[in-house]
């Protein structure tokens, strides 16, 4: 149990809900630069799947937002979470490059998909930071007091 006056959150979870907006509109805006400069957003050669902007945005949001809950709630029974947690996002997201390089139709599409897997790694790891210095800052002094 944390002592009275300690907050018992590791983060604020409004920072993953601003993360997760702020990533998806980069990363709409990358996939429309990405479309002008030629990209087909096909996956596979011969494939009909092809890479909406809806996609894009729903999955950035719904991986940030949804696994940073997860995160948020794991963090306040153990604050170490937090700091695993960052660090294996951010892997998982430069890692999961692998499938737009390997599977893209033409190369345009391969570096726009990479770079927004790379946005959504960093935004990740923002997300989940344990960034709630100033609140943390003022109850060690109430807890001292």
């Amino acid at each position: 149990m944390a002592p009275q006056g300690t907050p018992n959150s590791p983060f604020n979870f409004i920072q993953v809900a601003i993360a997760a907006l702020g990533a998806g509109y980069l990363n709409v805006i990358i996939f429309f630069i990405g479309g002008s400069a030629g990209a087909t957003m096909q996956i596979g050669e011969t494939s009909h799947d092809v890479v909406h902007f809806a996609q894009v945005l729903g999955y950035t949001w719904a991986s940030i937002v949804v696994l940073g809950f997860v995160v948020f709630l794991l963090g306040r029974a153990k604050k170490g979470v937090t700091k695993v947690a960052q660090w294996i996002g951010l892997v998982i997201a430069v890692a999961s490059i692998a499938f737009p390089i390997m599977n893209s139709a033409d190369v345009a599409t391969a570096i726009t998909l990479c770079i927004i897997h790379v946005m959504t790694g960093v935004a990740w790891f923002f997300a989940v930071h344990y960034g709630n210095k100033k609140l943390h800052t003022e109850a060690q002094a109430v807890a001292v007091a």
